[in-house]
Formats: structure tokens, sequence, C-alpha cells
């Protein structure tokens, strides 16, 4: 695959020689490398989202938005034991 050098940098990264990166082909590395990184930001930026919308629950908990102040009618059931008990 030809690269157009203008859209993309090289990055220099220096990992200890027992790193897993290293379990890999030399020819899958950078590859390999650059999936790793992608799938560490996105999930850096779910994560985020995550917090961001937990915080929001925590928020509406911890004000009593979730509490139901409406009140929920009881039903009454009359049972005639002298009705039941002449069947």
């Amino acid at each position: 695959m030809a690269r157009n050098k203008t859209k993309y940098k090289r990055l220099e990264l220096r990992l200890p020689a027992d790193h897993p990166l290293f379990r890999y082909p030399p020819g899958q590395r950078a590859a390999r490398a650059r999936e790793l990184i992608d799938t560490a930001i996105r999930l850096e930026e779910r994560l985020s989202e995550i917090e961001r919308q937990l915080a929001g629950i925590a928020q509406k908990l911890t004000g009593g938005a979730c509490t139901s102040t409406r009140k929920v009618p009881q039903k009454t059931v009359e049972f005639d034991v002298e009705a039941f008990m002449n069947l």
C-alpha cells in the first residue's frame, strides 16, 4: 500500500524488550501498534462518555429525581366469610 507522506507522521516509540508487542513478527508490529493505539483512544472516549452518564445518573439519584411522590391507591378486597361458608 503506497502512502502519501504528507498524510502520515512517524512516531518513535521505545518499549521494554519483553513488551507483548514484540510477540508479533517484525513485519506486523507497526500495524498492530497502530491498531492498539486506535483502540485505546476509542476506549478512552467511550469510558469518558460512560463516566459522564454515570455522573448524571448519580446526580439524579442524590437529588431525589428518581423518587415518586405519586401515591398509588391500594386495592382492598372485601371477603365475606359468612357467604363463603354457606357455599
